[in-house]
């Protein structure tokens, strides 16, 4: 069985978004501000740069963030611990709790949060390394979790020859 390689994935995701708390999602580049967004907000790279946001505007994105990092953390730790087909079980359900977890990320950010932080300066955005990071860490779950559904396939179709 590949628990461990599927552990591994799980733990990547779960460092790709622990690196959201340190790397901006993009920049914008107004003719008067400069205005960086990130998981914990907008904030102006200019002194005295007026930031047209209050501090909980990304709260959600803040939540989604956290939430992926334990998810991610839980699953890499619980694959070492498993034994059992009913763990293998509610380990799929919650990488699949995951992955929603995930693609609700993506959605509210790239759907709402881009567009909305560049409106008062008026300006597109400018993507950086933390945009493309959820992506990636998607991917790895994807994998993971599909690596888990045939583990629980090989473990079924040996309980049946015994």
């Amino acid at each position: 069985m590949s628990q461990r390689l599927q552990s591994i994935f799980f733990f990547l995701s779960a460092v790709l978004f622990a690196l959201l708390f340190f790397i901006p999602l993009a920049t914008y580049y107004g003719e008067t501000n400069i205005l960086q967004f990130n998981v914990f907000g907008v904030g102006s790279q200019v002194p005295d740069g007026e930031v047209p946001f209050k501090t909980m505007f990304s709260l959600p994105v803040l939540i989604l963030t956290i939430t992926a990092v334990l998810l991610g953390a839980y699953l890499s730790m619980g694959l070492f611990r498993a034994v059992k087909l009913s763990q293998f079980v509610k380990l799929h359900k919650i990488a699949r709790i995951d992955i929603i977890v995930i693609v609700a990320w993506i959605a509210v950010v790239f759907a709402y949060y881009i567009r909305v932080v560049g409106k008062p300066i008026g300006v597109a955005p400018t993507f950086k390394v933390g945009a493309f990071l959820p992506l990636a860490a998607l991917l790895l779950v994807i994998a993971a979790a599909s690596g888990l559904k045939k583990d629980i396939k090989k473990v079924r179709s040996t309980d049946r020859i015994r």
